[in-house]
């Protein structure tokens, strides 16, 4: 496979290396792009000229675990923002722009919390919501409802269940990927079993699950137990893009986030799913980059 984009790695001050890629424009607005569960930073718009006609710098980032990114043990969602900050450095970027989709949307809340003064403005993409509130468990499918349980509460079963994930991603990736979602509705298959989003989809994820399935595992637990900070203390301001048929997150993730985040703005969208972004990538990061 030939990677587009440019592939590199920073160091971190424990050692570790931190994997990430850059599309689009160099010279652009820098959005750091935080993918979804199992991704990599392989996830990215298929068509980058989207990217360069936005002037936007996109920078797609690993979290420990995945694909170029070392594990990190005992990991919590409060520890990201400290590795986003110090690659942030790494490029030389005072500010930036952040995209959260699925399981990447708290981390990029977490980095809005804790660097104010760097994040210029968040856009949650189909993000899940802490599972503490009331009634987080309604509505999911069984699947999903297993692995959001085990997280919490018996994460061993969460890395089974990852461990036999990615043994059919790496043996027959598109058979798994359509497996894996054959229950999605209408409007997510459209957008996802285009050639160029699935080729992107599932060199994402087999990228993601590369070096095992333990940094997949431990990313379920970090995002399904407690965040660690308070969402009504976040001032800068979010984006919350958020499909009403979406059967991965259901939309009440979404509404609940709309109601404590202060400076939350929604875009509820009718009949689409979980990954209508990749049919509306230039939408959402025109809106981000946007003056507010």
């Amino acid at each position: 496979m030939t990677e587009p984009g440019i592939t590199q790695a920073v160091v971190l001050p424990d050692g570790r290396r931190l994997g990430f890629a850059e599309y689009g424009n160099p010279a652009g607005r820098p959005v750091f792009h935080f993918h979804g569960s199992a991704g990599s930073r392989l996830d990215r718009p298929a068509d980058e000229r989207i990217l360069w006609d936005h002037g936007i710098r996109f920078i797609s980032v690993e979290r420990p675990g995945h694909g170029r990114s070392d594990f990190q043990h005992n990991r919590r969602l409060v520890d990201w923002p400290k590795d986003v900050s110090r690659l942030a450095d790494s490029l030389g970027l005072a500010e930036f722009y952040l995209e959260g989709w699925s399981a990447g949307g708290p981390h990029a809340l977490a980095c809005a919390c804790q660097l104010p003064d760097r994040v210029k403005a968040v856009a949650l993409i189909a993000s899940a919501a802490p599972m503490a509130r009331p009634g987080a468990l309604s509505g999911l499918p069984l699947p999903n409802l297993v692995l959001a349980a085990s997280a919490r509460w018996a994460p061993a079963l969460t890395h089974l269940l990852r461990w036999l994930t990615r043994i059919m991603v790496m043996r027959e990736p598109q058979q798994a990927s359509q497996r894996l979602m054959a229950s999605l509705p209408e409007a997510d298959k459209a957008a996802l079993y285009t050639p160029d989003n699935l080729a992107v989809f599932v060199e994402s994820i087999r990228e993601g699950y590369r070096p095992g399935s333990r940094g997949v595992a431990h990313d379920d637990v970090v995002v399904n137990r407690d965040w660690g900070f308070d969402l009504g203390s976040i001032r800068v301001p979010v984006d919350i893009w958020h499909g009403q048929a979406d059967v991965n997150v259901p939309i009440a993730a979404a509404r609940y986030l709309a109601t404590v985040l202060p400076r939350a703005r929604s875009f509820f969208l009718p009949g689409q799913g979980h990954f209508f972004v990749l049919n509306r990538w230039g939408e959402v990061l025109a809106a981000l980059v946007s003056a507010r």
